[in-house]
């Protein structure tokens, strides 16, 4: 039975969602068609590349976090493939897409009553959200190319209401490199076997000990000018009810 012209003009043009969703969703559109008609027709070397950007995109997604360290192997093995420029191009182009999308769904996320005992916590109001104002740019860079947890920036930036573009540029240039790097180091024969996890193991090594320092005194900063807030609080809290009590004893 055909499907009457009008439906098809209806369904295409019909807005889903406000602007930005839709523009999201019609592109995602776009983007899987180009993929689908590439991967039949310009060769088996393109279609693996669209096929390392649909893995891109899912690795990376909104369920990203339960999938820790996963996407570096696929790295390594599509650098053996592939030139690693073109890794990590193709990579970076994934990743942006993905990364926009996850903003848009953690932020509705994190509005939810669900998750408001997380969102109103204490600790994370006094300490995580401060450590975190204080350099927004270079805390998402830092954990986009380092061993540091990035879905922990995931959830801040959203969370603090960051800008958008700001963070996809910080991530882009923590991003860039760090896929460029794994992809040239699956495709170097001396690095592989026994030597490659002695060589990461000593990258995070070197990491954690130039960046630790800082972070734990800035921490330390933070929880002690929060534990003097609550002093200065309950003094003043003493000092009315003590003026309180005065001013009942002067009545009498």
């Amino acid at each position: 039975m055909p499907v009457p012209a009008e439906s098809i003009e209806q369904t295409l043009f019909t807005p889903r969602g406000n602007a930005m969703w839709d523009g999201l969703l019609r592109g995602s559109g776009v983007a899987g068609l180009v993929g689908i008609l590439a991967a039949i027709f310009a060769g088996p070397l393109v279609a693996g590349l669209v096929g390392f950007v649909v893995v891109t995109v899912w690795v990376n997604g909104p369920l990203g976090i339960f999938m820790p360290a996963t996407f570096e192997p696929i790295l390594m093995l599509m650098g053996r493939l592939y030139p690693p420029p073109v890794i990590a191009a193709t990579a970076i182009i994934g990743l942006m897409y993905v990364e926009l999308l996850n903003y848009h769904l953690y932020a509705k996320a994190l509005r939810a009553r669900a998750f408001e005992p997380i969102r109103d916590h204490a600790l994370v109001r006094r300490i995580v959200l401060p450590l975190f104002r204080r350099a927004p740019f270079l805390t998402v860079w830092l954990c986009s190319w380092s061993p540091l947890p990035y879905w922990s920036v995931r959830i801040l930036a959203p969370l603090e209401g960051y800008s958008i573009s700001r963070y996809l540029t910080a991530t882009f240039l923590g991003r860039f490199p760090r896929f460029w790097f794994f992809a040239t180091l699956g495709g170097l024969p001396v690095l592989q076997g026994k030597i490659l996890p002695f060589t990461m193991l000593a990258v995070l090594l070197a990491l954690l000990f130039i960046f630790a320092a800082p972070l734990w005194k800035s921490v330390r900063s933070l929880v002690a000018r929060s534990a003097e807030v609550e002093h200065l609080s309950g003094v003043r809290v003493e000092a009315v009810q003590q003026g309180d009590a005065g001013q009942a004893e002067m009545a009498l």
